[in-house]
Formats: C-alpha cells, structure tokens, sequence
C-alpha cells in the first residue's frame, strides 16, 4: 500500500514538473543567441522588464515585468523563449 502511493505522489510531482517548462527545440548551444543579445530582444522588441533572467533545458527564461493585455498595466510574467530565433514559446501573467 505504501508503495503505491510513493509511486503515485512520484508521477504527480514528476507531472507537475513537466507542465512547468515549455516545450524549446533542442538545438546545439553554438546556434543560440548570446545571452546579452537575447536580453536585448526581450526589453527592445517585446518590452518587457527582466527580473531573473534563466537558461531552463533548451529555453532561455525571465520572470519580470510586461504590460496586460489590456496594454494599460504592469504585471509579473514568466515567458520562455526559444533561444535560437528569440521568439516567445510560452508565457505565463502571474495572478
């Protein structure tokens, strides 16, 4: 009994692990933007403020700063990107 429920809360949390990341192609580190390149993209071209800025598996990761949809207000986002074109794979506004 005890086993199967170690099993169980093992598949839950290995689940919940999985939902958290994005899925980012897996391409060579030699392809991908340099990591000052790729801030530039984020504030320059998508506007946001970065707080922490993550390499996560094959994606480059930020938790920071971008306007609602609405455009009228700042809310906390957690946004992947892929690291070799720089474009938005997910993106999450913090409640």
């Amino acid at each position: 009994m005890i086993k199967k429920l170690l099993v169980c809360c093992f598949f839950a949390v290995l689940s919940s692990v999985t939902r958290a990341s994005a899925d980012c192609p897996e391409a060579p580190r030699t392809q991908w933007l340099h990591v000052l390149d790729m801030q530039k993209k984020i504030v320059n071209e998508y506007g946001f403020a970065i707080k922490r800025f993550l390499t996560s598996d094959d994606c480059y990761e930020i938790y920071g700063w971008g306007l609602n949809e609405a455009g009228d207000e700042f809310v906390q986002i957690e946004v992947y990107f892929n690291p070799v074109s720089g474009e938005i794979v997910k993106k999450k506004i913090k409640d």
